[in-house]
């Protein structure tokens, strides 16, 4: 009986041994970029989440998304994006509003409350009224986000956005850039929670040894 239980217990173990060292597959849980790109600053690991505001993926993550990026390690810089397509005014009009609010340095602060505004109020944020009113509602200096929102800046940076996009190959959101060379997303993964975050880290720790530290000066 006592060997019968002790080959259970190591049967057990090995299982789970085995699935302790299950790692992220390449191909499966995450791709290479075709093009890699440069990063911003070459002595730190960059992480650049692709997102739009009126995608429900986006919002599912969002809140774990907001919980990692408070977290960050020194040597990791991370930055969100949101997509913009070509033809599509609706996402361009999104666009808008994460960078209006980039402009005032209110992305990360109101990231979560414009996902709240689109998926729980179910305001239409693809019209500058709505959007205006909105601002005003919580708080925003209401004329001068109206200013931002159709500025010439804004406009260039949409711009900026546009060919970000493109750059980085997007076709889908959210999608996670690491170090312009890996690329994930929960469509990678199958699940829509924290789990892709534990593909970027690994991803950061892979890259981490990579990275060229910066000069002194």
């Amino acid at each position: 009986m006592l060997r019968k239980t002790w080959a259970v217990l190591v049967m057990v173990l090995a299982v789970a041994s085995a699935h302790a060292a299950v790692q992220w597959k390449e191909g499966t849980h995450y791709t290479m970029l075709k093009a890699p790109q440069p990063v911003a600053n070459a002595g730190k690991v960059e992480v650049i989440e692709f997102f739009w505001y009126g995608c429900p993926h986006c919002n599912a993550i969002e809140p774990f998304v907001d919980a990692w990026a408070a977290k960050l390690p020194r040597d990791v810089t991370f930055r969100r994006a949101h997509v913009v397509w070509p033809g599509r005014s609706d996402i361009e009009a999104h666009a808008r509003i994460f960078l209006a609010l980039k402009s005032m340095g209110l992305d990360a602060k109101y990231q979560q409350a414009v996902f709240d505004a689109t998926f729980k109020d179910n305001l239409d944020m693809r019209r500058k009224e709505v959007v205006v009113e909105w601002a005003g509602k919580h708080g925003l200096d209401r004329a001068k986000f109206a200013s931002l929102y159709d500025s010439f800046a804004v406009s260039s940076q949409l711009e900026q956005l546009r060919r970000l996009t493109k750059t980085y190959s997007v076709q889908d959101v959210p999608n996670i850039v690491v170090n312009g060379k890996w690329v994930t997303s929960p469509g990678h993964i199958g699940k829509e929670d924290g789990t892709v975050l534990q593909v970027v880290d690994e991803l950061i720790a892979r890259e981490r040894g990579r990275a060229v530290p910066e000069k002194k000066k």
